[in-house]
């Protein structure tokens, strides 16, 4: 089974970004068999601190791909792209044109693509284009 995971700030700038990770997990949806999405029907619980971490890091672990939003700062962005990098499971960034990605996410060896984009409509159709030549799926409904 593949699975992608979706994810980005959710703490501060969740809302913004909801419109992103939707349409992120919309495309994801034609490639992968399960896709996990970074926003509230994933991360609101009632869980402990501790249960939601444990959660999320499982669900990182088992993950074929990586796909974060990167446009705003975020530390559970930053703790969940480090466990991708431990799990050397493949990144794609996704940054609104105009704002900047830390050095150090550039420089990370599972980091595959950044995707700069303006509007959804562009999101998507890069997005796409990415998942096909550069991560080299195959659209499930061909």
């Amino acid at each position: 089974m593949s699975r992608a995971y979706i994810f980005g700030p959710i703490s501060f700038h969740g809302q913004r970004y909801l419109p992103v990770y939707k349409k992120a997990i919309s495309v994801c949806q034609r490639y992968f068999d399960e896709v996990i999405g970074s926003y509230p029907t994933f991360w609101e619980s009632d869980e402990s601190p501790r249960e939601y971490y444990e959660r999320i890091r499982k669900t990182i672990i088992t993950a074929d791909l990586f796909i974060g939003e990167f446009s705003q700062p975020s530390h559970g962005v930053g703790m969940e792209i480090q466990m991708s990098y431990d799990h050397k499971i493949p990144l794609i960034a996704l940054v609104e044109k105009g704002e900047k990605i830390s050095k150090m996410i550039l420089g990370l060896e599972n980091l595959k693509t950044v995707i700069e984009y303006e509007g959804l409509e562009e999101l998507g159709e890069r997005l796409e284009e990415s998942l096909v030549k550069i991560i080299g799926v195959q659209h499930r409904f061909i």
